[in-house]
This record gives C-alpha cells, structure tokens and sequence, in this order.
C-alpha cells in the first residue's frame, strides 16, 4: 500500500515544472484522483502523515504513520473511508529527469511538480476492474 504514497502523474493545470533534486526527506501529504469502476465515476480523496525519504545511492526509506483514502460514487450515495496501517518499508527506485518518470520497486508514476519545497506525483491506477488516476503531494 506503501506504493500509493509513492506514486502519481498531472492534469494541465499543473505548472509540470521539474526543478529540483528528488533525493532528500519529503513529508507525505494529500492524496486525490479519480476513477471509474463498472462504468460508475468515483473520486478518491486522502491525506497521509508520514515521511518518505528518497537517497541517493538509489534507496528509499518511507515511514507512513497515520493515513487514509475516501472513495466516493455519487451517482449511487456511496462513501467509504479506509484507514491505511501505519507501515514502514524501502527499496529501491530511479528518478528519470528526462521524461520525469518516478519508479519505484518497479512501478512507474510520473512526476508533475518537483521544486525545493513540494513534488506532486501522479499513478495510473489499473487493478481489479478499476481504472483512473491518484495524485499524491509532498513537502519538504
């Protein structure tokens, strides 16, 4: 679940510059996107607290202590809130600067926004019958 937090990609509103070093310590952040399910229109909502520390020997370190994500279809009422564990993990990942693809333990988000002090990332979602996309903030 870890992953989540890791990845995300941009709409055009975004500025999409990328102007900074992605090592370093990020606090994690809010979470939102949007998906389809069976053919029904959602929307994700979330935040997270946390760290997610990206190194520069190509290892990350991330620290997820309290978060979790809303999933609201409103065309049938439904909301549901789902608390995600507190959870420690690492791996390994590569930041390409040319195309700002994010990889991480082999899945790939894109990078939007990257500056001194936030990076938003997008993830394609994919999985289960469920298709969109979830933006995920970080600051530093």
């Amino acid at each position: 679940m870890s992953l989540l937090f890791l990845n995300a990609c941009s709409s055009d509103e975004d500025s999409d510059k990328t102007v900074a070093n992605i090592e370093g310590v990020w606090q994690l952040g809010r979470m939102y996107g949007k998906a389809k399910y069976t053919g029904m229109n959602a929307s994700l909502e979330g935040d997270s607290e946390g760290t997610m520390e990206f190194k520069n020997d190509g290892t990350y370190d991330s620290n997820i202590i309290s978060a979790y994500l809303t999933v609201s279809i409103p065309s049938i009422n439904y909301s549901e809130t789902t608390p995600i564990d507190p959870a420690m993990d690492s791996g390994v990942y590569f930041y390409d600067e040319t195309n700002d693809n994010l990889e991480i333990d082999g899945q790939i988000s894109k990078v939007v926004v990257l500056n001194e002090t936030f990076m938003k990332v997008k993830t394609l979602i994919n999985d289960s019958g469920v298709t969109g996309e979830l933006y995920t903030e970080y600051h530093r």
